[in-house]
């Protein structure tokens, strides 16, 4: 059955030990259905496009109102995926999810495809467009120059791990790729966006002797993450996205895009947009996320969809066009697409 459509997909409220209430600012209210945003509950992540086991997107509107992404994946998969593949499990292979520090997180790290391989797990890695950052408020990753392999196992079950560290300031519109392999850790006081291929294997050194909401004490898994860290890689730190300001000849603003990752699982971009530009892929899915501004997307045969802050759209690859129009001059979403092939 064909798609050929936009599919607006409903956001997916998750409760953390370390959430709080900064999300709901970069949500549409009117996409949270009746509930609304949960009052007093600690929301630390926002799932915009999701296909696990344990939760699944689902579409908002028009004709495949109700139907999950799970669903979609199993009936109309070629419609949906073109000649892109799955998730090694069978899924969509993008995960896009909002994230609040209101604490700080955890100090982890995902495997590569060896060190996955060697410990029977999936590669993932991930990259982040900060939304809000407190003043003065950090990430960590990637080592700090000079610590060995030897010298970070010894440090890794302590508190004193975050000294082993790289730590790099933030602000709203910083790009961090976090690639496989590198520990990590978002500070206090940060909101971010992330994209990443649908896999959750995480293994977590510390996470700063707290509790979780259910009062026990947090998983840590130690000996994986010291066999799947690159200890002679150098972290790249956060960088401003540009503001897509540039003229064109004719003196008006020209659309601009930024690359937060390119590698070899997804791409993702921001895209600053002030004249039309085709944003579907023919033969492969693309997922939207309006960061500020408004726009629509057009797609040739009548229909028109709204560019918005907050709102995520997934074009199926059998979509042959959505091109966006009207931007109103500050319209900057993010684009992601799968890079894996069948």
């Amino acid at each position: 059955m064909a798609i050929a459509r936009p599919l607006q997909l409903q956001p997916i409220l998750l409760p953390k030990v370390w959430g709080g209430e900064r999300l709901r600012a970069f949500v549409a209210e009117e996409d949270l259905g009746e509930e609304g945003w949960p009052d007093g509950e600690p929301i630390g992540e926002v799932w915009l496009v999701c296909d696990r086991d344990e939760r699944t997107s689902v579409i908002a509107s028009g004709p495949f109102a109700g139907r999950t992404l799970s669903g979609l994946m199993l009936s109309e998969r070629e419609a949906l995926l073109g000649r892109m593949a799955p998730s090694e499990k069978g899924g969509f292979p993008l995960l896009v999810k909002l994230l609040e520090a209101r604490e700080n997180l955890s100090v982890q790290v995902h495997p590569d495809s060896v060190a996955a391989d060697a410990l029977g797990s999936s590669p993932k890695s991930k990259c982040w467009y900060v939304l809000d950052a407190e003043p003065g408020a950090e990430v960590f990753l990637g080592l700090a120059p000079g610590v060995d392999a030897a010298e970070f196992a010894r440090g890794a079950v302590t508190p004193e791990v975050v000294d082993l560290l790289q730590r790099f300031r933030v602000r709203a519109g910083d790009g961090v790729d976090v690639p496989a392999s590198t520990v990590h850790s978002v500070c206090a006081g940060v909101a971010l966006l992330e994209v990443q291929n649908n896999c959750d294997t995480t293994y977590r050194i510390f996470d700063w002797d707290r509790t979780g909401l259910d009062g026990g004490p947090r998983e840590t898994h130690v000996d994986e993450a010291l066999r799947s860290i690159d200890y002679g890689a150098a972290a790249t730190g956060p960088w401003p996205v540009e503001s897509g300001e540039e003229e064109g000849h004719e003196g008006a603003p020209v659309n601009q895009h930024a690359t937060l990752r390119d590698g070899e699982l997804f791409q993702a971009e921001i895209l600053d947009l002030h004249a039309p530009e085709e944003l579907a892929a023919p033969g492969e899915p693309t997922v939207l996320v309006g960061l500020t501004g408004k726009g629509r997307l057009d797609t040739g045969d009548g229909g028109s969809y709204p560019l918005t802050k907050g709102i995520t759209w997934l074009l199926p690859a059998d979509l042959e066009s959505a091109r966006v129009a009207d931007a109103c001059g500050n319209l900057r979403i993010l684009r992601a697409r799968t890079k894996r092939t069948r």
